[in-house]
């Protein structure tokens, strides 16, 4: 693991451990926040302890809009979340990570080309042969 992927799961592991604090004060209160916090707690956690899984289902940049996305919604009590998670996601963002071995490596789809699904025919007739076999016309 490069220095760059240290950085970013000792990061995730930082905004976990604060969700996981936030989230042993918010229990006792019953606060509504406390599911979020828990979620947040567990989804930076998973994410931290497997970070090379995680981009290899994802490129670094949907998972740096994915941690913007959760610092979006940390509000009230879960706002000390917010500068952590847009730190975690500015390092997401700024990762080269390597295809992992075996793998091909990833190509985007140019942009001219518009994938194309023929609508989907019975037997592959026209509409008129399928209106003639429908309704018994001749």
């Amino acid at each position: 693991m490069n220095a760059d992927l240290r950085a970013l799961a000792a990061m995730l592991h930082t905004v976990s451990q604060e969700a996981g604090s936030i989230a042993r004060r918010l229990g006792p209160e019953q606060d509504w926040q406390y599911p979020s916090a828990v979620a947040v707690r567990i989804y930076t956690d998973d994410c931290a302890r497997h970070l090379p899984q995680y981009l290899r289902r994802e490129t670094s940049l949907d998972l740096g809009w994915r941690l913007h996305y959760e610092a979006a919604l940390c509000t009230g009590k879960l706002a000390p979340l917010r500068p952590l998670l847009h730190r975690a996601a500015t390092l997401a963002s700024q990762l080269e990570a390597p295809p992992a071995r075996g793998e091909p490596p990833r190509r985007s789809a140019p942009d001219h080309r518009v994938a194309f699904k023929p609508p989907w025919r019975p037997y592959h007739r026209s509409g008129a042969e399928l209106l003639r076999t429908l309704f018994g016309y001749a």
